[in-house]
């Protein structure tokens, strides 16, 4: 898969090299089951019209430069959600980088240059896809551009898990309120992170809210089950022979103890 960074520099160069794509648009953070339906829907079509896969995305948050005083919950970083795009079997993975001034391109103006522009000849994306300043672009706009352009545009309905919509932000509610077991009905598999023996979580994943937790870590092909105590957003403490452990760890998170767990050492 090739990963493409875009921004308003060297834009005008990306699209001069552009192949023809199926694109599909979202943020994806986690790549959760409703991505994965939006992703697989866009592969189709790209296989029908022998076009290539793209992905369309953004970094940072647009919600970090709109309101710079929120602090936005990745659940994971750009580099494990480019494995699992590439996993999905994605061609091209544009990530734009997302600035004060893109938030107030207007909503024809993004598509120009970031759709069309990219040589989208079909376009496919969630039923809740917004896009332009203010988001005042949605799939109603979409649907006339598209029409306009004479490019194909595939409108993804909402996935449901027990009569909620799977999305982000259902997933950060879950980890909050210390759901693990539900997690992978959401994303295809259990929650994982990275996290440093001496500086604690890597950057732009979400803990579980504190408390005690059956977690597994991954050691070189198999996986190593034990007690993750959350302290807080950054730290956790790993109830294991730590000096087994490898400084850099992959960690599976399974369930969380429901009552008070007693602990030996």
């Amino acid at each position: 898969m090739k990963v493409v960074y875009v921004n308003a520099n060297n834009l005008q160069e990306i699209k001069q090299q552009a192949p023809n794509v199926a694109m599909a648009l979202g943020y994806f953070d986690g790549v959760h089951l409703g991505h994965q339906k939006v992703i697989q829907t866009a592969k189709e079509k790209a296989n029908a019209q022998n076009l290539s896969l793209a992905v369309l995305s953004f970094f940072p948050h647009p919600k970090s430069v709109i309101f710079s005083d929120v602090e936005v919950s990745y659940l994971e970083p750009l580099d494990q959600k480019i494995e699992k795009l590439k996993n999905l079997g994605v061609d091209i993975f544009y990530i734009v980088e997302f600035t004060k001034k893109l938030a107030k391109v207007e909503a024809n103006d993004f598509l120009n240059d970031y759709i069309i522009g990219l040589n989208a000849k079909e376009i496919i994306c969630g039923f809740d896809y917004t896009y332009g300043t203010k988001a005042s672009g949605t799939v109603e706009t979409l649907a006339v551009y598209a029409s306009e352009q004479q490019i194909g545009l595939t409108v993804v309905e909402e996935l449901k898990w027990n009569n909620q919509k799977i999305s982000s932000s259902l997933i950060r509610k879950h980890l909050k309120e210390r759901k693990l077991s539900e997690l992978p009905s959401l994303l295809g598999n259990f929650y994982q992170t990275k996290y440093c023996k001496n500086t604690g979580l890597l950057p732009n994943y979400s803990l579980p809210d504190i408390g005690n937790y059956k977690v597994l870590i991954e050691d070189s092909h198999s996986y190593i089950e034990c007690v993750a105590t959350v302290k807080c957003k950054k730290y956790i403490q790993i109830h294991h022979e730590i000096s087994a452990l490898p400084n850099l760890l992959t960690i599976q998170w399974i369930d969380h103890f429901s009552s008070k767990l007693t602990i030996s050492r």
